[in-house]
Formats: structure tokens, C-alpha cells, sequence
């Protein structure tokens, strides 16, 4: 199923044992991780959630409703920011995808969450945990009814909230999450740019581009052809998220013109020459 959804997006490499993933974990590289929580021991659960502590990286729980799987289930709940895809639901190939190809950069995050430390520290507790869950993983809520139920904060405050905290509204919360998804998929996969649109929830292809433009001051091929460094799109987002633009020093102002004379337009400057000859032609007419 795996396979099957990847396709030709990105390679798969199979690990055959226990053992085997917690040595992957160890390394750096920022890979999705997906398992199946019927095949691993609370203990295992337990050191791949301290691994990933260590070394952030996406993991996908994928597995059937099991009693075998729950116990470590509720581990990489509790302790990871796992997605989790069952077999069997009706969304289940649409969810698989979404997070095998549509998850954030958690580099991104990462260096996005240390850019906003101290907006995060502001915020009540349910709706911090939230906050970073979702910009960790993208694994949340889609709209600000959802986030606010989900962070156990009444909705009328929320907005409030994020406000106090220095953050510009939950609108744009969820928007950067997409935005976020959007830059793995188009950096680390050759999935069309167009399907990546419509995964995304955007009409089209133009209307991501110009999200993008918005975010990220690029578009889709463009990121694609030349991918930004995290670092800089962290703080581009940073910048979206809190509004906080460099101040730029403005030029001194120009000083206005003086205004013309009213009923004198299109005054020209009369040399002292063509004074005097202009009072001569005057006089040899007969004018006074």
C-alpha cells in the first residue's frame, strides 16, 4: 500500500527488524518513518520516541484497530507527534497519502518553533501543545473551530489569545501549516505540482503559487528548480506569523514643490533680455 501510494515520488527502503529501524533513528536524516504498532513492544515504542526526541523526523503509524497495537499505540501518542492512518477506513488511501506526502519538514519546524519561542511561551498550555504539534508535523486541525476545540479553548478566545501571544490569527496558523506541507512536497518529491494543489485543499495550481508568493516569495517551480534553505523560510514564516517586518529606514522626503499661481498655468522663466524686449514690442504698439 505504501508502494503503491509513493508510486514514483520518493524510494522506500525496508527495514527488516526492530533493531534495524531504532539504528535509523539514530541518524540525523530528516526521513519519514512509517510502522505498524502491532509489530513493535511497548519498549521499542518507548526508545522510538526518545530517538525521535533526539533526531525529529515524521513517523506514520500504519495499522489496523488492533489490541496487539494499542499499547504501543498510545505511546507514540502520547510521546511522539506520529500521525496515525488506519487500514480499513474509508479514507484511508487519501490519509496515507496526506502523510506520507504532504507531511512538514521538520527542519523547518523546528528552526520555525525556535523563531517563535517566545511567542509560544505566551500562549495557555493547551494551545501551546497544540501549536507545536502542529507546526512540528502538520498534524492537526484545519480550521479555527477545530484548533480552538482542539486546544481546549473557548473559540472567542482564541484569536484573543493568539493576539496576546503576538501572532497575527488562527487563519494564518493554518495557512503556514499548508504552506509548510507544501514546501516538503515540492522540495522532496517530483509529485505533479498541480496534484500537490489539489491535495493541499487549493483550486489550482496558480492559486498555491500565489500562497506561495504570499509566504515564501516564490512559486512552486521556481522552489522546486532552486529549493530556499529552511533557515530563511523559517524566518520568512516567522515574519507571517507575528507580522513583524524589518523596520526599513525611510529616505528623507523630497521638498515639496511651491505650488503654481492660480490661474497662471504652464509658467514659463523670462530672461531679462526678452523682459525688455517684450516692454518694447508693448510700447512701439501703442499698449500702456
Amino acid at each position: 500500500r505504501v508502494h503503491a501510494v509513493l508510486g514514483d515520488h520518493g524510494s522506500i527502503d525496508v527495514l527488516q527488524d526492530a533493531q534495524a529501524l531504532i539504528t535509523e533513528l539514530s541518524s540525523p536524516r530528516d526521513e519519514c518513518i512509517v510502522l505498524d504498532p502491532a509489530l513493535i513492544t511497548p519498549a521499542i515504542a518507548q526508545t522510538i520516541a526518545s530517538s525521535v526526541a533526539a533526531f525529529p523526523r515524521p513517523i506514520v503509524a500504519y495499522s489496523s484497530v488492533t489490541t496487539e497495537a494499542l499499547e504501543s499505540a498510545v505511546i507514540l501518542a502520547q510521546y511522539t507527534a506520529a500521525s496515525f492512518v488506519f487500514r480499513g477506513t474509508p479514507n484511508e488511501r487519501s490519509a496515507l497519502e496526506h502523510a506520507l506526502l504532504l507531511t512538514p519538514d521538520s527542519t523547518l519546524g523546528i528552526e520555525l518553533l525556535a523563531l517563535l519561542q517566545e511567542n509560544m511561551a505566551k500562549l495557555p498550555t493547551g494551545l501551546r501543545h497544540r501549536m507545536t504539534t502542529i507546526l512540528r508535523n502538520g498534524d492537526g486541525p484545519q480550521s479555527p473551530d477545530a484548533l480552538a476545540a482542539a486546544s481546549a479553548i473557548a473559540r472567542r478566545s482564541l484569536d484573543r489569545s493568539l493576539a496576546e501571544a503576538g501572532f497575527t490569527s488562527a487563519r494564518r496558523v493554518i495557512e503556514v501549516v499548508r504552506i509548510m506541507s507544501a514546501f516538503r512536497a515540492i522540495t522532496t518529491s517530483r509529485m505533479a505540482l498541480t496534484q500537490i494543489a489539489t491535495m493541499l485543499g487549493y483550486r489550482s495550481q496558480r492559486a498555491l503559487d500565489m500562497k506561495l508568493g504570499q509566504f515564501l516569495d516564490t512559486t512552486g517551480s521556481r522552489l522546486r528548480k532552486q529549493p530556499s534553505s529552511t533557515q530563511e523560510s523559517a524566518r520568512k514564516l516567522s515574519i507571517q506569523l507575528t507580522s513583524r517586518e524589518p523596520v526599513q529606514q525611510k529616505a528623507d522626503p523630497l521638498p515639496a514643490a511651491k505650488p503654481k499661481k492660480p490661474g497662471a498655468p504652464g509658467l514659463r522663466l523670462v530672461t531679462d533680455d526678452q523682459n525688455s524686449k517684450h516692454q518694447s514690442r508693448r510700447s512701439a504698439s501703442g499698449e500702456g
